[in-house]
């Protein structure tokens, strides 16, 4: 399977799972922090049961890989990433808060591959990630709520 498709089937499951936590959340009154919590303990849960054939790979990825998949998936992206999801989730609208997090995380992926990973981009790249930041700002210019 391409790439691009297991990306669509990303935006296909953030976009839907991201409507049913907006609704979660403020059905049940919830904080964000909460939300962040309880999407965590049943992430754990679910990825337990379908990571258990690898787990022998631990032993051979060793402390460094381990550590940058915890800080970066972990604490920043799992963790503050999704407590600032939930908080804009909370008071903004979902059509608002989803485009600007996903049109932005794209061009800040980019260009902390161009810039730290020393990764090319093409004109074409440069022209989706102007459109991204274009897209973001008129969403957010032109917000209904």
């Amino acid at each position: 399977m391409r790439a691009e498709i297991f990306a669509a089937l990303t935006a296909i499951c953030w976009g839907v799972g991201s409507l049913l936590e907006k609704k979660g959340v403020k059905l049940g009154g919830l904080s964000p922090v909460m939300g962040t919590a309880i999407r965590t303990a049943f992430s754990l849960l679910f990825l337990t049961f379908v990571s258990y054939p690898y787990w022998g790979q631990l032993r051979k990825a060793g402390a460094p890989s381990i550590t940058l998949i915890a800080v970066g998936g972990g604490v920043i992206a799992g963790g503050l990433g999704i407590i600032f999801l939930y908080t804009g989730l909370k008071s903004g609208s979902l059509s608002t808060v989803m485009t600007v997090a996903f049109c932005l995380a794209p061009v800040v992926g980019a260009l902390l591959g161009y810039f730290v990973l020393h990764e090319r981009l093409s004109a074409i790249q440069l022209l989706g990630i102007a459109l991204c930041i274009t897209g973001a700002s008129l969403v957010t210019w032109f917000r209904s709520a």
